[in-house]
């Protein structure tokens, strides 16, 4: 039996994203995501950028209006988003950090 203490943290694999099929907790993780302020909620998008090549794609190359709607970005944060001048999502996480650290 194990000494480590017990969290309630939710752990789940997320993909395939977003309709859930395939794996428990995707209405848990959505009503998760969609709780938190619109910084966290792109943060989660750039995280789910890292995980699975077909949302970097649709991030970073295609600036997917459909990908920006289901994670509830405000029509301001869509735009600036669809203007930052990025190449890799490296590029476009960097645009994003410097954005909020000049706002703050």
């Amino acid at each position: 039996m194990s000494s480590l203490p017990y969290s309630a943290t939710m752990v789940m694999d997320v993909s395939p994203w977003p309709h859930g099929k395939g794996f428990h907790g995707a209405k848990e993780w959505w009503e998760y995501v969609s709780s938190k302020d619109e910084r966290k909620r792109l943060d989660h998008l750039l995280g789910m950028a890292l995980l699975d090549e077909t949302i970097r794609r649709r991030l970073v190359d295609d600036r997917d209006e459909s990908l920006f709607i289901a994670f509830g970005l405000s029509e301001t944060t869509r735009q600036w988003i669809r203007r930052i001048d990025a190449a890799s999502l490296c590029d476009l996480a960097q645009a994003v950090i410097d954005t909020f650290q000049a706002s703050a």
